[in-house]
């Protein structure tokens, strides 16, 4: 039976309604979105046909991520917890900072899905799109009505929404499965090693930035962490759910890129034989790769495919943003308790609305996906570093609470995984990292609300500080790494990715020693209650 959750003061909270198979097309539709349609063509044009390689190398970084944020998720099961761990693991200095970092990034992730989708729909609806790869005033309208739509689906119960995504995420996959088998019959393999540079087109510098894409395409793993409290039996449910969803977005990923890399008709698709890094320049790459191979049907599933992947994802991450803003509100006290108010279906209703109002605001200002994306990775990846730190403090503060999953290896992996996470957020470049850091500065004014229900401490900024001399690190390191990444080139690859790994591990463990001495009480603790509904 379905339960909800009420909050400490009563009032109606989250519903416990998401099954396991829910659980796992929620994480699979959040990894499927937009990106089906270019990031495997994006990655062959950055290393050629061993661009395929990429997707299992970033597979097996991303688990270590992946993992450490599924022990968090089963232990302490929170919506939006995110913004929760860092604040109880390392005060509300580092807390405030990551919580705000993860808002912005789930906020901004929400008008970049809704403007990819429009600017896809712009394929049969050419008035959509404007000038400079934005959108028209038209395709601004109807990017707002989209998002009304996604607003709308957020309201209902957790329940309908998760059958309304089990649907689309089925449809997404067997679509891409369609593709995928149509570029199979049409499969010429000496395209893998017949051009100039042969199967390694760009050397081994290709394959990096390769995996420097790729590794970004595992991010929706976190879903079932920040729905953690509307799923049955998290503990069960949650390992197993990020576990398959990370082997089927894999398998799929993977077998895109080499169906795309044999199917490739270079005069049919109007490129220069061997030319593998014009394929970032396609508007629509499986579109025009289905065109080349005599497949214009294939060309308008992959479209639609895309449609559907790309409105699913807008209203897995609205949801994602509305539970950090309550999460922010309820458990850290950075946000005013407003954002603690749900409604009787167990939707938090304020967090939502300035949800749609921030999604609003930025269609209205950056009408274009190129303009968005970059901004979203980063605020998003900024937000997994502390996840590892906090599991590793957890298990030295807190070595007897139940864990009923259990990383194993954690003192060798946790660190991996903050590295992991240190270099995604150099890796989106120094144009992103430039904008984003100083803005996560910014919620360092959210403390202003904090000290309305709890003092701050010498304790608690002594104990902080670091994280805020982490951030300044990185982007210092972002503006003198390698021009690949938009840097000044005075540390050229692969020393800049070098000196971020021997950064990282010293802010690793320089945050440990103080998250394992940090005594305060930066999060309300007290468990809700669960009562049968």
């Amino acid at each position: 039976m379905a339960t909800q959750i009420e909050t400490s003061g009563g009032s109606p909270g989250y519903r416990k309604e998401l099954g396991f198979w829910t659980v796992v097309f929620l994480a699979t539709g959040a990894i499927l979105g937009p990106a089906v349609g270019f990031t495997p063509a994006s990655v062959l044009a950055l290393a050629g046909p061993s661009g395929i390689l990429s997707w299992v190398i970033a597979f097996v970084l991303m688990m270590a991520v992946a993992m450490c944020y599924v022990e968090l998720g089963t232990m302490w099961p929170r919506a939006g917890g995110v913004a929760y761990y860092a604040a109880r693991s390392n005060g509300p200095v580092v807390g405030v900072m990551n919580a705000w970092g993860s808002l912005v990034g789930y906020s901004l992730a929400v008008p970049s899905i809704v403007v990819a989708f429009v600017q896809y729909l712009s394929y049969w609806f050419p008035g959509l799109a404007g000038n400079a790869g934005g959108l028209s005033t038209a395709g601004i309208v109807a990017s707002i009505v989209t998002l009304v739509v996604i607003g709308i689906i957020n309201m209902m119960r957790i329940r309908f929404m998760g059958s309304i995504n089990n649907v689309l995420t089925v449809v997404t996959i067997i679509g891409l499965l369609v593709i995928i088998l149509a570029l199979f019959g049409h499969f010429q393999p000496q395209n893998f090693s017949h051009f100039k540079g042969g199967f390694m087109a760009f050397g081994p510098t290709g394959l990096f930035l390769a995996i420097s894409a790729t590794i970004y395409g595992y991010g929706g793993f976190r879903q079932p962490i920040d729905y953690a409290e509307e799923v049955k039996d998290p503990g069960r449910t949650i390992p197993k759910a990020v576990l398959i969803t990370m082997v089927i977005t894999l398998v799929i990923y993977f077998l895109e890129s080499v169906a795309f890399v044999g199917a490739v008709h270079w005069s049919g698709m109007g490129l220069k034989a061997g030319d593998w890094a014009s394929i970032n320049h396609l508007t629509y790459p499986f579109q025009t790769l289905a065109q080349g191979a005599g497949l214009p049907f294939i060309g308008l599933v992959a479209i639609l495919v895309t449609l559907i992947a790309s409105f699913k994802d807008g209203y897995i991450y609205f949801g994602g943003a509305s539970r950090v803003g309550y999460s922010m509100g309820r458990y850290d006290g950075y946000l005013p308790k407003t954002f603690t108010r749900m409604t009787r279906a167990g939707i938090p209703l304020s967090s939502a609305i300035l949800t749609f109002v921030i999604s609003c605001i930025y269609i209205i200002l950056l009408p274009s996906f190129a303009s968005l994306f970059p901004l979203v990775a980063s605020a998003l990846l900024l937000s997994y570093s502390p996840g590892p730190l906090s599991m590793a403090v957890f298990r030295t503060r807190h070595p007897d609470e139940p864990r009923p999953y259990r990383l194993k290896g954690h003192k060798f992996l946790a660190p991996v995984a903050w590295v992991v996470s240190s270099l995604m957020i150099d890796w989106a470049g120094w144009s992103a990292v430039r904008v984003l850091i100083p803005s996560v500065f910014v919620g360092l004014l959210l403390l202003l609300f904090y000290v309305r229900r709890q003092k701050l401490t010498g304790e608690d900024w002594r104990l902080g500080i670091w994280f805020i001399v982490y951030q300044i690190c990185i982007m210092g390191l972002s503006y003198l790494g390698s021009s690949n990444f938009g840097g000044k080139n005075i540390l050229a690859s692969p020393w800049d990715s070098i000196a971020m790994i021997v950064l990282s591990l010293i802010f690793y463990y320089w945050g440990y020693a103080c998250g394992v001495r940090y005594k305060g009480h930066a999060v309300l603790d007290a468990e809700p209650t669960e009562a049968p509904h």
